[in-house]
């Protein structure tokens, strides 16, 4: 079930690595999509993925009238404020906003598609285990390297997402700003226990649910309660982590010329433009 829910967060909140057409088509068809997901990580039997298609059809239709409009407005904030070169407190508002964001379409999607765990047998609730723990493989594989590749795999993976945004950056500003993210303290790590933690949380509370399965409670104080165990464990963690990296993304775009600052401002722009034709069914 976690799969399913990071498959839904990134369809509702990546509308815009693609071309438009392409996003226009995910979109429209982003129910098929994650039911097949969802299918996968369950094995669910016909009647089980009839019942998911219902939910997922209304929580698609719930998102495109109410979320798709908020995401446009942040983006276009997010313009703004990258056009003169984005500060601290601004990349955490954004943050903060588009987290929320997140979080009121899990909420509402748990409310669609909870009364399905009533459903599962514990076969099904096996086959997920398995399929969690074959999905896993990347992280262990992070948490098994030494202390110097995961820092070589966290600079590199800053750097491309930075020039995802902001254009391709000469070797001077790639060894600047590779220099700044090695200040960045290592919360991948500390996520994935989080992730492990959550998912063995979930695990206990499906198998020693009733035959009325779990409630849009309980699944929500598991994926996301901030008073639960896992997640008490890493918020100081990722609000420390957060303000370092707000401060240096200020720093490097205070550093950046306005070629790239425009680089970033067209790209949300166009993100904005997306998510406005999406709010049109398709």
């Amino acid at each position: 079930m976690q799969r399913f829910f990071t498959t839904v967060g990134i369809i509702i909140m990546a509308l815009a690595l693609a071309s438009c057409g392409a996003i226009n088509f995910a979109y429209n068809n982003a129910s098929t999509f994650v039911a097949g997901e969802f299918e996968d990580a369950f094995d669910l039997d016909e009647a089980q993925v009839e019942s998911l298609d219902s939910a997922l059809q209304e929580f698609f239709a719930w998102h495109r009238r109410h979320e798709l409009p908020r995401y446009q407005q942040l983006l276009e904030q997010a313009a703004l404020a990258v056009s003169d070169g984005i500060t601290a407190a601004e990349f955490l508002r954004l943050g903060d906003d588009f987290r929320a964001a997140w979080e009121r379409s899990l909420a509402r999607i748990i409310d669609d598609i909870a009364e399905l765990t009533a459903t599962l047998t514990p076969q099904q609730i096996e086959h997920y285990a398995q399929y969690y723990y074959d999905d896993s493989e990347k992280y262990r594989d992070y948490l098994a390297m030494s202390a110097q590749q995961r820092e070589i795999f966290r600079e590199q993976r800053g750097l491309k997402r930075l020039q995802q945004w902001f254009g391709n950056f000469d070797e001077l500003e790639s060894e600047r700003i590779t220099r700044q993210l090695r200040q960045l303290p290592d919360l991948r790590t500390d996520w994935i226990r989080y992730r492990e933690a959550r998912q063995q949380a979930l695990l206990r509370a499906l198998n020693a649910a009733s035959s009325e399965g779990l409630s849009p409670g309980q699944l929500k104080f598991i994926l996301l309660d901030p008073a639960s165990e896992h997640a008490q464990a890493i918020e100081p963690k990722r609000r420390i982590y957060w303000q370092a990296y707000a401060q240096t993304i200020e720093a490097i775009s205070r550093d950046l010329g306005k070629v790239h600052l425009n680089h970033a401002v067209e790209r949300l722009q166009y993100y904005a433009e997306i998510v406005e034709d999406l709010q049109q069914p398709g």
